[in-house]
């Protein structure tokens, strides 16, 4: 898994020395055969978002930030910087490096929710610990959000943002009504806004078992081949297509 660290100063030559100290950071981790890579070292904060923008794409971003930056920046300094940083990715690990002690009581104002507040030092070999356990403490974050984001499913119901175990979901359907779904849970089920090819294409772990269902395979009870009815473990039955009734029994055969 890649991890994608980005540092930024206003200061260049303190930029360059948290970047070092990083680096040898990296060596110890290596041992663990963990590989993060110092992507971007920036002095201002429009260099870190044009970075950000330009790779929408990264995941698993952890941020060195010094908390004051140059009071001329159009960001308004590390405090907005990190508060876009996590709109931009809401995962992106969040670590101020600064000698303003007393603006910590800020980033809680705020609601950043830092990872860490390390306060610059002297003494090298106190920052380079520090550094290299926050460093392990934020991919261990990471590693947590992304399995946790790989097991649950998502879905929203009105202003509420409802998170349910993929182990516990049967299936999900369509409704006579368009564009509703319905979601067959263990504990119960209930209906939300949606499409069924759209959780297709960002939920992997469903099986399309008909234009009009995504099914969870490991709570499928037994498959009539005859009828082409699956029936799942509350007694429910849902009708698959033809289509796609070899690659359902051979997926089915191989999860028992």
């Amino acid at each position: 898994m890649d991890y994608h660290l980005l540092v930024c100063d206003d200061d260049r030559t303190q930029a360059k020395n948290i970047a070092t100290l990083l680096k040898m950071s990296l060596i110890i981790l290596e041992e663990q055969d963990i590989h993060p890579t110092i992507d971007l070292i920036a002095t201002d904060a429009e260099s870190v978002l044009d970075y950000l923008e330009f790779n929408s794409d990264l995941n698993n971003i952890i941020a060195f930030l010094d908390i004051q930056l140059d009071e001329n920046s159009s960001s308004k300094g590390g405090l907005d910087l990190a508060q876009k940083i996590k709109t931009l990715n809401e995962k992106a690990q969040i670590i101020f490096i600064t000698t303003h002690e007393e603006l910590a009581f800020l980033t809680f104002q705020r609601r950043i929710n830092p990872l860490d507040y390390i306060t610059k030092t002297t003494n090298q070999r106190d920052l380079q610990r520090r550094l290299t356990e926050t460093l392990e403490l934020a991919i261990r974050k990471l590693n947590e959000f992304n399995y946790i984001k790989k097991n649950t499913f998502s879905y929203k119901v009105g202003t509420r943002i409802i998170n349910v175990n993929f182990s516990n979901i049967l299936y999900i359907s369509t409704t006579k009504f368009p564009h509703k779904l319905k979601i067959v849970t263990s504990n119960g089920q209930g209906e939300f806004s949606g499409d069924i090819k759209t959780i297709e294409q960002n939920y992997s772990m469903f099986f399309k078992a008909s234009q009009s269902s995504l099914i969870n395979l490991q709570n499928v009870e037994t498959i009539n081949t005859k009828k082409r009815l699956i029936k799942f473990s509350n007694n429910d039955y849902l009708k698959y297509s033809r289509s796609r009734a070899k690659e359902l029994n051979n997926l089915y055969k191989s999860s028992q």
